[in-house]
């Protein structure tokens, strides 16, 4: 991968989805053709009665409670040619996987492709930043796009985005200065209800941090994300646990790390990956020895592949099957943000710089 494609988009919510798709329809195909879980779990699970049962819940009430992001998805899947549910359907993966697990009385993650992403949150006198690892299925490699969405009177948003994927569940920021990126996390069981994607799609339009967090801790959630939370006109950062039920917010002053499970709501039950543990372990050995108080050492810990099992920065060699799809270095102070399509240690000029 020599870039990563941006696009600015504009009109409706059909419309921008709608252009989102026909512009990045090989992308869409590609991830969706070679996505296993889609393919092996998802789509016949959603064949038997069971899970069509599912799907058509979950659809009915997001139509109900996001009709503007089921627009977004109905204009992609016209776009891209792909057929709505499976557009509709990947989009509650995390939902599903949950679903699939509990149905079929599996013991191990029935997912595997979304358990990575690595944060290191620094918010001190000299430097105020957010790094990020977005891991992934290796299916991803080379069709992550970024997108520059003007909707209606919407606040106008940047954010990573995984071909067929609503904006949101990766990283982005908006005119509003509110930034933000996600972890995976697997609470269990997974409840009925809205689904994590269409949270963080809104967290888009939030117009400050109070806004963010309360869009983001709604009621009726279906399952769990870790958002980690910027505001830049009051240089603050906060990390958001939420679970179906709970939530919990924690306002970071010196550095603070997360991985891919629960670290303040540890009581919920959970799946947890030796993945998701091991890089928590190493990154904080990391921070311990070396305090992460600039933008190099951030970068250092994002592309640390010292533990031979489950490195930081991941290449899907086995026993990890996750990539390190990109990373990303918010800095607050200096309005920036730069994606690194590699490894920002060993490849530091691979990178994109946007104004915050």
């Amino acid at each position: 991968m020599n870039t990563i494609e941006q696009l600015e988009v504009s009109g409706s919510h059909r419309e921008v989805g709608r252009n989102i798709g026909h512009h990045f329809a090989d992308a869409i195909h590609r991830l969706f053709d070679n996505y296993d879980f889609l393919q092996e779990q998802l789509l016949p699970f959603l064949k038997n009665p069971v899970g069509q049962g599912f799907f058509q819940s979950y659809l009915k009430l997001h139509r109900k409670h996001f009709p503007q992001y089921i627009s977004e998805l109905e204009g992609m899947a016209e776009g891209a040619g792909r057929p709505f549910e499976e557009i509709f359907a990947v989009n509650l993966r995390g939902e599903f996987a949950g679903l699939i697990t509990s149905e079929q009385q599996i013991s191990n993650q029935i997912d595997p492709d979304i358990q990575g992403c690595t944060d290191c949150l620094v918010l001190i006198p000299k430097v105020a930043l957010i790094g990020h690892n977005e891991d992934g299925s290796p299916a991803g490699y080379g069709n992550m796009y970024v997108v520059r969405v003007a909707v209606d009177d919407c606040p106008t948003f940047t954010a990573l985005c995984y071909p067929g994927f609503l904006p949101g569940n990766a990283f982005g920021f908006n005119e509003f200065g509110i930034l933000h990126s996600i972890n995976h996390v697997a609470p269990r069981p997974v409840k009925a209800g809205v689904a994590r994607h269409f949270i963080a799609r809104s967290l888009l339009e939030a117009r400050s941090l109070e806004e963010a967090v309360r869009r983001v801790t709604i009621s009726s959630r279906a399952a769990g994300f870790n958002y980690n939370i910027g505001s830049l006109p009051e240089r603050r950062i906060v990390s958001v646990e939420v679970s179906p039920e709970r939530h919990h917010m924690y306002e970071v002053q010196g550095y603070y790390l997360h991985t891919n499970h629960y670290l303040e709501l540890s009581d919920v039950a959970q799946e947890i990956t030796p993945s998701s543990r091991r890089r928590l372990e190493r990154a904080g050995s990391l921070c311990r020895s070396t305090p992460p108080d600039d933008a190099t050492r951030v970068l250092a810990l994002l592309g640390d592949r010292a533990d031979r099992d489950y490195p930081i920065h991941c290449n899907a060699t086995p026993p990890d099957i996750n990539a390190t799809l990109c990373s990303a270095l918010f800095d607050l102070d200096n309005h920036q943000l730069r994606i690194y399509w590699d490894n920002p240690v060993r490849e530091p000029e691979k990178y994109i710089q946007l104004a915050l």
